[in-house]
């Protein structure tokens, strides 16, 4: 009688062959579920210019980087992606939040802790949980608004209006709106990603030290962890000696966990994929409002 079964080495055959497959399907599924991910990040961001465009369309102006009475006082009020929660059906976190008072305020801590899917992009790693002391207990943001191609320092200015879609405005009456945009809605840069890709950047010091911090939260702007930047460096952060320090101005770049660049919504609604080996000269001209410059292929 013949006995039925597999023998070691087709079995040794078969799990090869399985293993082979794995190695092969392996990146198409990953790619897949990154081009999901970059999907709904793109929605996250056609979401974030709608709202915009209704804020305008409401207040006849763009709300500045940020607003309140607290503001400047300590670089902790509430920012411009708060100031379009009630267009994006969050009105009701809108009307919990005081903008009178600081992030850290009692009051304000159980909304600041929301975490609001339209700002987070699904391909950013979130580095700890929200909660706690450290930062406040404020929940993250994966973008930012785009105030300009000054430097970022400029940021520490009280009042400072820079070049971009949107300015400061709090101790001016002055802020920004379509007609401002003169050299073109679909030219002007209104809201990028920004990642927490930064291994390095933790708190220095207190209970907190060596807990990773964010850099980015769309309840505040802290300088220099700041919801606004400068583009004046390019995107997607560098270790330039390999020695896991980060060049710091990085913190003020947008960037992405996306491969090769980050997206933006431009100031016409529209979002585009910018590669992170677009010419420094060209970023800036798309960060201006009215710079005069002519954009050609980026």
């Amino acid at each position: 009688m013949r006995r039925r079964g597999f023998t070691l080495v087709e079995l040794l055959v078969v799990i090869a062959i399985i293993g082979v497959l794995i190695a092969l399907l392996l990146p198409a599924v990953q790619q897949a579920r990154e081009a999901a991910r970059r999907m709904s990040c793109t929605n996250n961001l056609k979401q974030i210019g709608l709202a915009s465009h209704n804020y305008h369309d409401t207040f006849r102006q763009f709300s500045t980087v940020e607003f309140g009475s607290v503001a400047y006082a300590n670089l902790s009020g509430a920012s411009y992606f708060a100031a379009i929660l009630p267009f994006l059906e969050q009105s009701n976190a809108y009307q919990l939040y005081d903008p009178s008072l600081s992030n850290s305020d009692p009051y304000n801590v159980t909304v600041t802790g929301q975490k609001i899917e339209a700002f987070l992009c699904p391909s950013a790693a979130q580095r700890r949980e929200v909660g706690g002391t450290c930062d406040a207990g404020r929940a993250e943001g994966h973008y930012a608004v785009n105030v300009g191609s000054e430097a970022a320092s400029a940021y520490a200015g009280a009042g400072q209006q820079l070049n971009g879609a949107i300015v400061y405005g709090i101790s001016s009456p002055t802020k920004t709106a379509f007609r401002d945009m003169t050299d073109g809605t679909s030219n002007t840069l209104l809201v990028g990603e920004s990642a927490y890709n930064l291994p390095d950047y933790t708190f220095s010091s207190g209970s907190c030290a060596g807990s990773p911090r964010y850099s980015f939260t769309y309840w505040a702007n802290p300088y220099p962890s700041s919801i606004a930047f400068s583009t004046e460096t390019l995107y997607n952060p560098k270790d330039k000696q390999g020695d896991g320090i980060w060049d710091s101005s990085w913190t003020h770049a947008f960037r992405s966990e996306h491969s090769g660049g980050a997206q933006f919504v431009f100031v016409d609604g529209s979002v585009h994929f910018v590669a992170d080996t677009i010419d420094a000269t060209t970023l800036d001209a798309l960060a201006t409002r009215n710079g005069g410059e002519v954009i050609g292929e980026y």
